[in-house]
């Protein structure tokens, strides 16, 4: 219906009384609206009242309909990997947690396939409400550079929402080796170029990349074994098949204590929790070395700011339990929450990174 236009300057015809006000060109059909009568006193204070209550909801006020009293409904969160992996089992834990932040469920999918690509794009593909999230790791910034044709953008194609964890890899060595130190294994590998191997679960993956980057910082040749999965590539690593692999401490601190395996170094910026006698790299003399892996919450572009904000503070809050801290902490995992532009900044960060390392590892990639 048109809307009726009031002039608060038109003069009053004669004999109107100040409870009356002119309809101004308004449509035939609105112009048989001569009068209409002000609200008395009590109503307009009523009214000055909800005028006041919808002002101190913020910006709320003027958010979509979805994004008002959201989580009306549980959500999904999609992990790209199947059950039981390290990504599978932390995602679960956060998920509980934000849950109880959230009020609403948050139930786990897991979506396997196509190196993450299948779960990666079902959450590309899904509503931008908040409803359906993605729980991703390193792979979601490295998956779409080794593929030729277009599959999504991990910066133009998602709205961050926050990062949840950072963890360094582990150089697990096969005890057959005898080495202990970062130095033993340089100088071994040196004295047998071409001849040392590293697994990892799959080409492009955050491990074969570690193990890029050090034979490159540590000026060594070393022969890349891909699996299709860290399981496999554990299994030949503890059988001896293979030397050594750049890889998550989670699961296999129990190797390390049986002596099943040798930890000679962790990659992060300083020494795990988990394991406070072992150097980290840098420390070991390869200064300034450093690789990390991150698990982080994200939403398809687009996702309204306020139901961002709803969710990076459940996910925040969730990373502040106690039962996830310790829990993580034990396999040499910390927790690290940040605002949706910090893990945009990462996400850009990492995008030029491993371009950088692919292009270096163009030959082991066929």
């Amino acid at each position: 219906m048109p809307s009726l236009i009031v002039s608060h300057s038109t003069p009053y015809r004669r004999g109107a009384t100040r409870s009356h006000i002119a309809a101004v060109r308004a449509p035939p059909r609105i112009r048989r609206l001569r009068m209409i009568k002000t609200p008395s006193s009590p109503a307009r204070r009523r009214l000055t009242a909800l005028a006041l209550a919808l002002a101190a909801v913020g910006p709320w006020a003027a958010a979509p309909a979805g994004a008002q009293g959201f989580p009306s409904h549980p959500l999904r969160m999609v992990v790209a990997y199947a059950p039981g992996g390290a990504t599978d089992i932390v995602g679960r834990m956060f998920a509980q947690e934000m849950s109880e932040n959230l009020g609403q469920t948050v139930v786990l999918e897991n979506r396997a396939g196509g190196g993450t690509l299948v779960g990666t794009e079902s959450v590309k593909r899904s509503a931008a409400d908040g409803y359906t999230l993605l729980f991703g790791t390193n792979a979601f910034v490295i998956t779409p550079l080794l593929h030729d044709t277009k599959t999504y953008d991990p910066v133009a194609d998602f709205q961050p929402v926050g990062q949840a964890t950072v963890q360094s890899l582990g150089i697990l060595v096969t005890p057959g080796l005898k080495i202990r130190t970062v130095k033993d294994f340089i100088a071994y590998a040196k004295a047998n170029p071409g001849k040392v191997n590293f697994a990892s679960s799959g080409n492009g993956s955050a491990q074969h990349l570690a193990g890029e980057a050090f034979a490159k910082a540590a000026g060594i040749k070393m022969v890349h074994v891909p699996y299709k999965g860290t399981g496999p590539a554990m299994a030949d690593l503890l059988a001896g098949r293979v030397d050594v692999m750049f890889s998550s401490l989670v699961g296999n601190m129990e190797h390390v204590a049986e002596g099943r395996l040798m930890l000679i170094a962790t990659t992060g910026t300083r020494r795990t929790p988990a394991t406070p006698d072992v150097p980290t790299v840098d420390e070991s003399g390869l200064k300034g070395f450093q690789a990390e892996t991150w698990q982080a919450v994200l939403a398809p572009a687009g996702t309204p700011a306020q139901v961002v904000e709803r969710l990076n503070a459940a996910l925040v809050k969730a990373g502040k339990s106690q039962k996830i801290v310790e829990t993580l902490a034990a396999q040499g995992m910390e927790v690290k929450t940040t605002t949706p532009a910090e893990l945009r900044e990462l996400l850009v960060r990492d995008t030029t990174q491993y371009k950088a390392l692919l292009q270096q590892a163009k030959n082991t990639l066929q």
